[in-house]
């Protein structure tokens, strides 16, 4: 090959290279875009009823003897005649069950340390109602707090759609918790307030984001969710939205959960939750895309492109790193490549602030923002080694006055 013809031929690849790049970090950035600004648009009005029928509270819960005796105040305090509240001691070896009975609740105790997980605990508890089925089951973690009409809101939702409904799940910094917390509670306004409400807007679908999930029993008796999946509420999303029966958002029902504060908690519950969701993206999101595309469903399209946006941090650690690449690469691939890239950071940034501003501002003040630096730091111990052997298994992230 001619000196000339080489050069031209690696011009040529660095200019493939550039605009791979770039549009790598364009496509997730324009997406979360699209779902910020949905955020502002007027709530979807769905179906409403007054009240729902029988509704079961299903919580389960592994070693949560400390903690979970608030939460079983809150599902009491919401309960009719004719509801029931159950809770599933999962491989409990502290006094769970016997605090949940002394709370009121039904308690269904599960052994079987083979099979570990949340899915497993949340079919030995559907299996549990079949004797007695209630019209409504509602999800709760073990540790959540949600607001006085929370449960009624979401059952109603759930039982006037004939569809799950989704609360607002909020995570909180504990008080006096590390300046870190505070950006991590913003992030995950930023997913569950912010781009799940964009998503509902523009598509009539969310979903399920750890907590707070109410489905009538016609759509969850059938369902298999026994499984070891660390992202299990999001393998329940596809499951149901392939179904037929996609979740629907209701932000007036919140439910509240506290961040650990301990370091090494804090990464491995987080770990778990990003892993596993890039975990997903080749093995459910992308074949739900090709037949969301192929059917022409709307909803499910836009559900798959949900999961190709990666956590905030990367988005932005990713549209700086396309930036700077093409940057370097403009002599030999011209200034498209780098035009995409600068649009990429753009709509990041416009994205973040315009959350924070309509959002974000209580929990993440601006006297906190120098926060991001550690929070940004921790990143490299949840996508290190540690951080990925966490997410191959379920464990039970540790809690404030848990023993040692």
């Amino acid at each position: 090959m001619a000196a000339p013809d080489f050069f031209a031929f690696l011009a040529a690849c660095l200019s493939v290279l550039a605009w791979a790049v770039a549009l790598i970090a364009l496509a997730p950035s324009a997406l979360l875009f699209v779902q910020t600004a949905g955020s502002f648009l007027p709530p979807r009005a769905g179906p409403r009823v007054d009240a729902a029928g029988r509704v079961a509270i299903l919580i389960p819960a592994h070693n949560e003897g400390p903690h979970i005796a608030a939460t079983l105040r809150d599902a009491r305090a919401a309960l009719r005649d004719g509801d029931r509240l159950v809770v599933v001691a999962d491989n409990c070896t502290d006094d769970t069950a016997a605090v949940a009975a002394a709370h009121g609740a039904e308690v269904a105790v599960r052994r079987d340390p083979d099979r570990r997980g949340k899915g497993y605990a949340l079919q030995f508890g559907i299996d549990h109602l079949r004797a007695d089925p209630p019209d409504v089951v509602l999800f709760l973690d073990a540790d959540c707090r949600f607001a006085p009409d929370a449960v009624a809101r979401l059952a109603a939702a759930a039982q006037a759609a004939g569809r799950p409904a989704q609360a607002l799940y909020v995570m909180e910094a504990p008080d006096g918790a590390a300046p870190r917390l505070a950006v991590a509670a913003f992030a995950w306004l930023m997913i569950n307030r912010v781009r799940m409400s964009g998503l509902y807007n523009l598509a009539d679908v969310t979903r399920f984001t750890g907590s707070g999930m109410a489905a009538p029993w016609a759509v969850v008796s059938g369902l298999d969710v026994a499984t070891g999946a660390i992202t299990e509420d999001l393998l329940l999303t596809f499951k149901l939205t392939e179904a037929g029966a996609p979740p629907l958002l209701e932000p007036g029902a919140v439910v509240t959960s506290a961040f650990p504060e301990a370091d090494e908690a804090s990464v491995t519950q987080r770990a778990r939750w990003e892993h596993g969701s890039l975990a997903l993206l080749s093995r459910i999101a992308l074949p739900a895309l090709a037949r969301g595309l192929a059917a022409g469903d709307f909803r499910r399209v836009m559900l798959a492109l949900d999961l190709t946006i990666p956590p905030l941090i990367m988005l932005a650690l990713l549209a700086c790193a396309s930036l700077l690449t093409t940057a370097l690469l403009l002599p030999a691939a011209g200034v498209g490549p780098f035009l995409a890239a600068l649009a990429a950071a753009g709509l990041v940034a416009a994205s973040v602030v315009a959350g924070w501003a309509a959002h974000g501002r209580a929990v993440l003040p601006p006297s906190r923002l120098g926060a991001l630096v550690p929070f940004i730091l921790e990143k490299f111990r949840i996508y290190g080694g540690g951080g990925r052997a966490s997410s191959k298994t379920w464990t039970r992230t540790k809690r404030q006055g848990d023993e040692e």
